[in-house]
């Protein structure tokens, strides 16, 4: 499992560097560290969707709900901290107007935060050991349709605008938005069977 976060953090930060520090000619100490905290929410949202599959399906790839969902959380964690940290008009510019949060940005914020809110319901009912059964788990499903709204409602305004994609590479949000339903259609699937 460890091989898999270390697979997907590596290739969604070596993504993030070339569209960002090389296409979008973002350099500089701060820069960098708004680069690696897209890895960060990319890395996380992608560990927390898959710990939604079904159980049979993650056992034959000898992963962890737990441990997967644990590790999604953490880094999800680091991801809030560190987008307090970087919050300005520089990196967030859809986020303010006339030098304030506007109601987009309030709105962007509020839906991260309650699905963060959302996972840790599960997280903590996992670490009681409560049955896998028990309902508090479901919380984790409302945190991903939240989390997917989040990424949705941040950028769907520019994912057509082909013209601002450094090297024809398409915005994090977007590939994260489908990913995103695919895993749940695939889970859909998986358990029609």
């Amino acid at each position: 499992m460890k091989k898999l976060i270390t697979f997907l953090f590596l290739f969604f930060y070596g993504y993030a560097i070339i569209r960002y520090h090389i296409g979008k000619e973002l350099y500089g100490l701060i820069e960098f560290y708004f680069v690696l905290n897209k890895a960060f929410a990319w890395t996380a949202g992608t560990l927390l969707l898959l710990s939604v599959l079904p159980t049979n399906f993650l056992d034959k790839y000898k992963i962890s709900r737990r441990g997967i969902g644990t590790f999604g959380y953490s880094i999800g964690l680091i991801h809030i901290f560190s987008s307090i940290l970087l919050l300005s008009e520089k990196f967030y510019p859809k986020f303010y107007t006339n030098a304030s949060l506007n109601t987009d940005g309030w709105l962007y914020i509020s839906l991260g935060i309650c699905s963060i809110l959302l996972f840790t319901i599960p997280l903590i009912a996992s670490k009681i050991n409560l049955p896998n059964g028990n309902f508090l788990y479901q919380f984790g499903r409302y945190g991903i349709l939240l989390n997917l709204s989040h990424v949705f409602a941040i950028g769907f305004k520019g994912w057509l605008k082909f013209q601002d994609w450094p090297f024809f590479m398409p915005p994090i949000t977007l590939l994260f938005f489908v990913s995103g339903l695919v895993i749940l259609v695939f889970r859909y699937l998986i358990l029609k069977k």
